[in-house]
């Protein structure tokens, strides 16, 4: 930048929020609190840094998906509003899938790029399995961008955790994160949006990512892949 330094690197970061009507009550609430309570840390990061600029989107699913957060914001400037549940509404992932392909497809990103991230909570399996399902995937992993994306899936609650989400992560080393009950919800939150910020540093492989996730290991810094848009 003229007069200042390297200009920081787009990060887009996508929260997929699950709002079914089976999160209605006290998961809602616990999300909503867990979400605010990230957006300030995950600023902190990026205050520390000269690598990313973190830009925030956030898309509400249950029968159809809604923007919630519909244009990228910068982390330190989002003001939190609350989710709601949509009551009896269905856990219809296939297209939020598509929308979140489309808002990062092709032309989409700025050239320079981080890898985009995209972080998926839900308590419950998708209720579209089968085509609906399979094509949403299918057009997120079209393209380079969404091939390239760093995928994290939260599931609440032990019963959320399915082979439909180790095959949206897409890579066997990272697992499903459960967050057992709500209490869990924003410490496993702000564990994953702490991993998505220390591999957009590039000096993080998978391996040590694993270990960020599941508090193993010191999940040290090495050399890593180059984590632009490929």
């Amino acid at each position: 930048m003229p007069g200042g330094g390297v200009a920081r690197r787009p990060l887009h970061f996508i929260i997929m929020a699950d709002c079914s009507g089976s999160m209605t009550g006290e998961r809602m609430q616990a999300l909503n609190y867990a979400i605010a309570d990230m957006l300030p840390q995950l600023a902190e990061w990026e205050r520390d840094q000269l690598v990313a600029q973190v830009l925030v989107r956030v898309l509400s699913f249950a029968t159809t998906p809604t923007w919630h957060v519909r244009e990228p914001v910068p982390v330190g400037e989002l003001r939190w509003k609350p989710l709601q549940a949509v009551e009896g509404g269905y856990t219809n992932m296939g297209p939020a899938l598509r929308e979140v392909a489309a808002a990062i497809g092709p032309d989409k990103l700025e050239n320079r790029a981080l890898r985009p991230a995209i972080l998926l909570v839900t308590d419950g399996r998708p209720t579209d399995l089968g085509n609906e399902l399979a094509a949403g995937l299918g057009a997120l992993t079209s393209f380079p961008a969404g091939r390239a994306s760093l995928r994290l899936a939260i599931a609440i609650g032990h019963d959320a955790k399915s082979e439909f989400l180790d095959q949206f992560i897409g890579d066997p080393s990272v697992p499903v994160i459960v967050a057992g009950n709500t209490e869990e919800i924003a410490e496993r939150l702000v564990a994953a949006s702490i991993a998505v910020s220390r591999l957009s540093e590039g000096g993080v492989d998978h391996g040590a990512l694993v270990n960020q996730l599941l508090g193993t290991g010191s999940g040290g810094p090495k050399e890593s892949e180059d984590h632009t848009i490929v």
